[in-house]
């Protein structure tokens, strides 16, 4: 046997998924996740799976791994200690942060602050010399500044220091001098150059996300190294050992650790690939995916089946400019707490009871109400079926957590219950419509597909919201992400800025540009250990119109391994994709050449999608008393065992389905049919008595 693992850390609870490369047998495990130790739960969920299922743990073939160490490091505020160089005179450009103003709900919190700065301005030094904007040495670079900044930071505890110059992306000779230095002075810190994370132009975002990286690569180095170290002890014999990137394409462990800001979307963008595999399995192709997990909750879009990627995204406020999935996420999860605001009205979330301690009903402490326990006075969710019943949960503490609440907004707590699961799906149906809304999307045209272990117990009632008449949950909702990682490919992306008008671009400088992105990329396929027959490269430019603050990526095609570069043809597939993507064009107006863009990908072993293995049985568990909206009272619901249900079957509402990962809970005026996949698709327009 040779097994595929995928395994994605999130902050409530880490997800598992075992597949076997010959039969396609899925394994699956669920175990609570350790913030203060997240190395441990992985180990404990592999334990687990050993002891549970035939899989010897020296027979993996490729581990891949989602984690949320550096989304956690920012989210927390415990990041490194973190210093910055830039040049002399621009110590104001990071704390004025482009200028940064709040906007969507912000917009009318009285109470709203800014993001903190991830590097003090007590830690930002300014450095004499200057590149100019065509890449000649204006000023030489001063070693004294740097030497005396470098000790001046290593004793006020800095163990990592970001450095951002002028114009480094066309010239980075100062910068890389900048850490040779730092390197002879302060060998122990590590050092993050904007000519390495981001070598493109506009400095703000290429700043911000080297600080970005300097202050949560400590902290993923050191874990990924300590996790590496604990499997090998364990056994693990395998070299395929893997992290996700934000970009939704897998990257060896060994090379993740130099740029951790790639990491910052690890889990979420599993979850959308694993979407991608559910489109071309279900035949839906405009999916929008809701993930809904203990701490967030995470939103994307699929056109036709296709992702969309930008290079423009935050994380908790800071901003990031790396190629990453278009996600939209927001703090409401399972674990958000409901609190009082200061405006004197009930708010949810985004702080979460996460692992620890946890929502009150999990019995571990937690005493503050959550959406979970809402959703278990309300008779969703039972406390004898979380994690299939090996996490003994009360639902007694849950209706304690709202009692303490509901006597301080004056209401009872079955009210409470209510408006604590309105107004969270409210902030959810909100972060949903702006994702369809970024792509001018008709929710009345997408089938709603919910993950996560809290996504199929609110997803009706989202899709009622939004209008829309589907949603597919798949058969391990709670384990999509970590099998998203078994479904994705290698991927590597190399940026060099080139800016020039069409009609004024040199092809055979494009070509040259693009021969030493070549080289970089040859190099990390010769690591990967990739063949020619399993791999690619896409050439493509990045282009804009002329005053545009955004840009389009333009494939360019290739022979033989070399980009094509037609320019004519290109600048018209700009002007097509344009149109596609924003209703609109100008072809009259002379495109210019932002970047060259470079993407490697390489094919790995990927897991197959068994039929559904269907437990003999009846199908009915019991009945439980929930409530509906609809009725305006608790009804006597069906509950029915999500692995006894067979492709074919229908089950109308009211029904709860439980199963060891989630619950779905059917309204009375819906109805599900199980395909051919064992995916629930729900039909929201009532009834049909088949």
């Amino acid at each position: 046997m040779s097994w595929l693992v995928g395994i994605d850390t999130g902050g409530t609870f880490t997800d598992l998924a075992a597949v076997d490369t010959e039969t396609g047998k899925i394994c699956t495990v669920k175990v609570p996740s350790i913030p203060a130790n997240p190395a441990q739960a992985v180990m404990n969920s592999i334990e687990q799976l050993v002891a549970e299922y035939p899989v010897s743990w020296s027979d993996t073939d490729l581990l891949a791994h989602g984690t949320t160490v550096a989304t956690n490091a920012i989210l927390e505020g415990k990041g490194a200690r973190a210093g910055l160089f830039i040049n002399r005179g621009l110590g104001a450009i990071y704390p004025m942060r482009a200028g940064m103003h709040p906007t969507g709900p912000d917009l009318i919190d009285p109470y709203y602050t800014k993001p903190p700065e991830l590097v003090s301005r007590a830690l930002t030094r300014e450095i004499r010399g200057r590149i100019g904007f065509d890449g000649q040495e204006l000023e030489p670079l001063e070693r004294e500044d740097v030497v005396r900044s470098a000790l001046e930071l290593k004793e006020q505890g800095v163990n990592s220091i970001a450095v951002c110059y002028l114009f480094s992306f066309v010239n980075p000779s100062h910068e890389q001098a900048t850490r040779e230095i730092i390197s002879e002075v302060f060998p122990q810190c590590r050092v993050s150059i904007s000519s390495d994370v981001l070598p493109v132009i506009r400095e703000y975002p290429r700043l911000s996300t080297t600080v970005l990286d300097a202050y949560v690569g400590p902290v993923v180095s050191e874990y990924l190294e300590e996790l590496a170290s604990r499997l090998g002890n364990a056994g693990l014999n395998t070299q395929r050992f893997y992290i996700m990137q934000s970009s939704g394409g897998l990257k060896r462990m060994s090379l993740a650790v130099r740029y951790p800001n790639e990491t910052l979307l690890s889990g979420p963008a599993a979850g959308v690939v694993f979407c991608q595999k559910l489109s071309e399995q279900s035949g839906f192709g405009n999916l929008l995916t809701f993930d809904m997990g203990g701490t967030s909750a995470d939103m994307s879009v699929l056109l036709d089946g296709e992702v969309e990627e930008t290079r423009e995204g935050s994380i908790a406020g800071q901003d990031l400019g790396t190629p990453m999935i278009q996600i939209r996420t927001i703090g409401s999860g399972g674990g958000s707490i409901a609190f009082l605001g200061k405006d004197g009205l009930l708010k949810v979330g985004p702080e979460s009871a996460g692992a620890v301690p946890g929502p009150a009903c999990y019995g571990r402490g937690g005493t503050l109400p959550t959406v979970t326990d809402a959703n278990v006075v309300l008779g969703y969710l039972s406390v004898d079926n979380f994690l299939g019943g090996r996490m003994a949960g009360n639902a007694d503490l849950a209706l304690k957590a709202l009692s303490g609440l509901s006597r301080e907004v004056r209401i009872d707590e079955v009210a409470l219950a209510q408006g604590i699961l309105k107004i969270v799906d409210t902030q959810m149906a909100v972060g949903l419509r702006m994702a369809l809304m970024e792509r001018g999307a008709d929710p009345r045209d997408f089938v709603l597909v919910a993950f996560g272990g809290s996504g199929p117990v609110h997803a009706v009632r989202l899709g009622r919201e939004l209008g829309i008449d589907k949603v597919l949950i798949p058969r391990f909702p709670g384990i999509a992400c970590s099998m998203g990682l078994l479904n994705t490919v290698v991927k590597y992306v190399y940026l060099q800025s080139f800016i020039t008008r069409f009609n004024s671009a040199d092809p055979s400088a494009i070509a040259e540009g693009f021969e030493e992105l070549r080289a970089k990329a040859m190099n990390d396929f010769r690591v990967e250990g990739l063949s020619n027959e399993s791999s690619e490269l896409a050439y493509q430019l990045d282009v804009r119109y002329p005053r545009q603050g955004y840009e389009l990526s333009v494939d360019l095609g290739s022979r033989d391994g070399l980009p094509i570069i037609d320019l004519e043809s290109t600048r018209e597939r700009f002007h097509s994709q344009h149109h596609g993507y924003y209703g609109s064009s100008a072809p009259d107006e002379e495109p210019e050449i932002v970047n060259l863009r470079l993407v490697l990908r390489g094919e790995l072993p990927q897991m197959k999608w068994s039929d559904p293995e269907v437990e003999p049985g009846d199908l009915l568990k019991g009945h439980r008393d929930a409530w509906f909206d609809s009725a305006g009272k608790y009804l006597s619901t069906p509950v029915y065992y999500r692995s006894r249900l067979a492709p074919g079957v229908q089950v109308d509402g009211p029904a709860i389905i439980e199963q060891t990962d989630s619950a779905t809970i059917l309204d009375p005026d819906s109805y599900l049919v199980v395909d051919n996949f064992g995916n629930l698709v729900i039909h929201l327009s009532g009834n049909v008595k088949g």
